[in-house]
């Protein structure tokens, strides 16, 4: 009786198989990774979502969206009023349920222990850092998934520098008021200029800071152009006459890239339209607040932001500059087309 050898793969054959298998896998691998940001994208809406129907549950009960209280170190009162720095986002921690965390905020304490510089900043609004606990707290639902930013970092910036604090991928949308350009005290309130900085056109007053001559215990409405500044926002639906439907309420930001993301703080929830979306600063400066607090996200093509009136859209790095800082604007008239982004 003769005995048949069984033939095994030869060294080619097994080499082909190995190849194919690559192949398969260099072609899978691309949808499985657009699989998983397209995931990331639908729970970065819901965070928005979340975080505009809070303010409109907080706007229910108060008759106005969450004010912020940043005590400007060079124009703010000098009366001794009780200071915190809260963000709007501290504001509606209730509404976020989050009863617990709001429960430990100080108001009457700064959220850092940084009071240097000379600024008018009392050392007694950061005597014993009595909001650490807050400022540490890590909130998921402020963090983009498709943001690669750590959730803690001490690269942090006003009473913050030097401190550890929770980062935030939402900040809410301050309107298209300036950055690098701060112009005259007689042309501060709602004036739009040619910022040489990047060539483009901001609204003064810089950042939503009324200057010296305005108010200065209450910064309030007049002085920044969307819905949340850092400085006594003070803004109703009434005041929206944009329609809500065309207004940005809150906007993505990659933490990483800037040292104002701290979430309890409330000159580093903010961003502005003053720069496009996803600019990128060459070479990355964390610390060039002038052309970093400004919205960006880490998906491809766009970032995510929530309306007034509660939906989230995608919006595009293309989007024409014009049509980015009209939806940024509460009360500016510009007329904005459902195609034109």
């Amino acid at each position: 009786m003769t005995l048949r050898r069984s033939r095994g793969f030869t060294l080619i054959e097994l080499l082909v198989v190995i190849a194919i298998i690559g192949v398969l896998i260099a072609l899978l691998l691309p949808a499985v990774q657009q699989a998983r940001e397209a995931a990331r994208r639908i729970q970065c809406t819901n965070n928005l979502k979340q975080l505009a129907l809070a303010g409109h549950n907080y706007h229910d009960q108060n008759g106005k969206f969450p004010t912020a209280m940043y005590l400007h170190p060079v124009f703010g009162p000098t009366d001794g009023t009780a200071w915190s720095n809260a963000s709007w986002i501290v504001q509606q921690l209730p509404q976020m349920e989050q009863q617990a965390l709001y429960n430990a905020v100080n108001f009457s304490m700064f959220m850092g222990t940084n009071i240097s510089g000379g600024w008018r900043w009392n050392p007694r609004y950061a005597f014993g850092d009595p909001n650490s606990t807050v400022r540490l707290t890590i909130l998921n639902s402020l963090i983009c998934p498709s943001d690669t930013s750590p959730n803690l970092d001490n690269t942090n910036a006003d009473d913050l520098i030097g401190l550890t604090a929770a980062g935030t991928s939402y900040v809410g949308n301050m309107g298209d008021n300036c950055l690098a350009c701060a112009g005259g005290l007689n042309d501060r309130l709602g004036v739009v200029v040619q910022c040489a900085d990047l060539n483009l056109p901001c609204r003064l007053p810089q950042l939503g800071h009324a200057r010296l001559t305005d108010p200065q215990i209450n910064n309030g409405s007049p002085a920044g152009s969307g819905i949340y500044w850092a400085w006594g926002p003070d803004v109703g639906m009434n005041m929206i006459t944009d329609g809500s439907a065309n207004t940005f309420m809150i906007g993505e930001q990659i933490r990483k890239v800037t040292n104002w993301n701290a979430w309890v703080q409330a000159n580093q929830a903010v961003g502005s339209t003053a720069v496009p979306l996803n600019y990128k600063l060459l070479p990355p400066t964390t610390g060039n607040w002038t052309r970093q607090i400004s919205f960006r996200s880490e998906h491809a093509g766009g970032a995510n932001f929530a309306f007034c009136d509660g939906t989230v859209k995608f919006i595009k790095s293309t989007i024409n500059f014009n049509v980015y800082q009209a939806l940024s604007t509460r009360a500016a008239g510009e007329i904005v087309s459902a195609d034109a982004y």
